[in-house]
C-alpha cells in the first residue's frame, strides 16, 4: 500500500475535525429542540387542565363528516329509486339501528341570538404527575386503557347534551330519592344515567278522582315490568368530573316521533307509515299483551294480534329487551305529543290454520304440548301448530302446562280453527 504524503495526512485530519464540529452542533440543536418540545408539552398540559369539562373528540368530527357524506349518498340513492314509478318500499323493514344515526345528525337550530354550542376536540387523558406511560411492545403503539374507554363514553354523553342527540341504553333500575321522588336508572355502556319519573313519558290514563300518589304507584308498577328494556334518551345535564348525568326519555321520544312519523322524505312519505314493516322493541309483557316501542311511540299488542293460533300466555314467547318485526296498521295524530299507533304481528305470518287443520285425521294420535288448563279444560298446541282442546284425560295424572301428551283427534272445528279430542296419556312431564 502506498504511503500517504504529509499533505494528504493534513487534509484527512482537517476533514475529521470538521465532521466532529458538525456533530457537536447537531447534538446541540437536538438538545435545544428537545428542551423546546418539553417546554411546549408543559405549556400544553397547563392549558389542557382547564379543558376537562369541555371534552370533544377530534376523531368524531371526521366520523361526523363521513356519516354526513354517506347520508347524502343514501339520499341520492333514494331519489333515484323514487324516480321509478314501480318502486315501493313498503316491504322494506325499518330497523331500529337507524336511531343510532340520529347521534350524528345536525343539532337543532338555536334560538335567535343564542350562540350554537360546539363540542370541543377531545385530547388524550393527561397523566398525573409522576405517572408512567404504558410501555408497549411495539414502538409508537397506543394502548386504550379502561380509563381511556370511560373517558370516551363520557365524551359521548357530553355530546348528547351539547348536540341534543339521542343515546340508547338499558333500563337498569329504579330508585327512591330521600325527598320521596323516584328516578329511573339507565345503563349506558356501563355508566349510570338518572332519569326523573316525569321524564320517562309513561302515559297511563288517570282514573276519575285518583290521587297523585295512587297514579304514581300505578306508573311505578308498570315501570317494574319494563326493567331490562332498551330505551333512548337525551342528556339534559352532565358533570364529567363527577361522572353524573341527568337525562330525558321524553325528549328523545318526541324527537324520534318528529323524525320518523312527521318529517317526509324525498318520496313525500314519512318513514313510519301504515302498512310498513318496522322493527320494534319489547318494553313489557303480560299474560295477554305485549307492549312495544316503535321509534318513539309505544303500542300494546293484544293476544289476538300476536298469532293466528291461540296464545295462552305471551310471557312464554315474548321477553322484555328483545326486538321483533311488526306491521303498522293504524296511525293517528299530527303532532309529536298526540301520536298514536296500532301494530300487529299476526298479519306478517301466513295463515296456515285451515291447511294444517285439514291435515288432521279423526281417531288418530298426535303429539301436543299443554299450553293452559282452565276449569278442567286442557288447551294444547299440536306439532303442526294447530290449537286443540281436550275435556278428558285417560292418564291417572292431571296434565299441567308444558307437559307433552298423546292426543286423539275426535273432530275438527273449522269455524273456531281448533281440534277437539281427548288426551290418551302424558308422555313427558314438565317439572319446571
Amino acid at each position: 500500500m502506498p504511503r500517504k504524503t504529509k499533505a494528504e495526512k493534513e487534509a484527512e485530519a482537517a476533514l475529521i475535525a470538521s465532521e466532529s464540529v458538525e456533530n457537536q452542533e447537531m447534538q446541540g440543536n437536538m438538545s435545544e429542540s428537545m428542551e423546546g418540545e418539553s417546554d411546549m408539552e408543559e405549556n400544553n398540559n397547563m392549558h389542557l387542565e382547564g379543558d376537562a369539562l369541555n371534552e370533544g373528540l377530534a376523531e368524531n368530527e371526521a366520523l361526523n363528516e363521513a356519516f354526513n357524506e354517506a347520508e347524502s349518498d343514501t339520499e341520492v340513492m333514494v331519489d333515484e329509486l323514487v324516480d321509478d314509478e314501480n318502486y315501493d318500499d313498503s316491504d322494506a323493514v325499518l330497523s331500529m339501528d337507524v336511531v343510532q344515526g340520529e347521534s350524528n345528525a345536525e343539532a337543532p337550530e338555536p334560538n335567535e341570538g343564542t350562540p350554537t354550542p360546539q363540542p370541543t376536540p377531545r385530547r388524550g387523558r393527561q397523566r398525573a404527575e409522576g405517572e408512567d406511560s404504558v410501555l408497549t411492545l411495539k414502538v409508537g403503539d397506543e394502548v386504550i386503557t379502561e380509563q381511556d374507554r370511560i373517558d370516551t363514553i363520557w365524551h359521548e354523553i357530553k355530546n348528547s347534551q351539547v348536540r341534543q342527540t339521542p343515546l340508547t341504553g338499558i333500563f337498569g333500575g329504579m330508585e327512591r330519592l330521600e325527598g320521596g321522588g323516584m328516578i329511573a336508572v339507565m345503563d349506558y355502556k356501563g355508566q349510570r344515567i338518572a332519569i326523573p319519573l316525569k321524564e320517562m313519558m309513561i302515559n297511563i290514563v288517570r282514573s276519575e278522582g285518583e290521587s297523585d300518589e295512587s297514579h304514581n304507584e300505578r306508573i311505578v308498577r308498570l315501570m317494574n315490568k319494563m326493567l331490562g328494556a332498551e330505551m333512548d334518551f337525551i342528556v339534559n345535564a352532565v358533570d364529567v368530573r363527577g361522572r353524573a348525568a341527568v337525562a330525558s326519555r321524553k325528549k328523545a321520544m318526541l324527537r324520534l316521533r318528529q323524525r320518523f312519523y312527521l318529517n317526509k322524505g324525498a318520496d313525500g312519505k314519512p318513514q313510519v307509515r301504515v302498512g310498513r314493516k318496522v322493527e320494534a322493541r319489547i318494553t313489557s309483557v303480560s299474560q295477554m299483551t305485549v307492549r312495544v316501542e316503535v321509534f318513539g311511540v309505544e303500542a300494546t299488542i293484544q293476544s289476538r294480534d300476536l298469532s293466528h293460533t291461540r296464545t295462552p300466555d305471551a310471557r312464554d314467547e315474548f321477553f322484555v329487551g328483545d326486538k321483533l318485526l311488526v306491521k303498522v296498521t293504524e296511525i293517528s295524530g299530527d303532532t309529536p305529543e298526540n301520536l298514536r299507533i296500532r301494530v300487529d304481528i299476526r298479519s306478517l305470518v301466513e295463515d296456515k290454520t285451515r291447511e294444517n287443520l285439514a291435515s288432521l285425521k279423526p281417531q288418530n294420535n298426535y303429539i301436543g304440548t299443554v299450553t293452559d288448563v282452565r276449569k278442567g279444560v286442557v288447551f294444547l298446541r299440536l306439532l303442526n301448530g294447530v290449537s286443540a282442546i281436550a275435556h278428558t284425560c285417560h292418564d291417572h295424572r292431571k296434565p299441567g302446562r308444558g307437559d307433552t301428551v298423546a292426543y286423539v283427534v275426535l273432530r275438527t272445528d273449522e269455524v273456531g280453527g281448533n281440534a277437539i279430542g281427548i288426551i290418551s296419556r302424558i308422555t313427558k312431564r314438565n317439572l319446571m
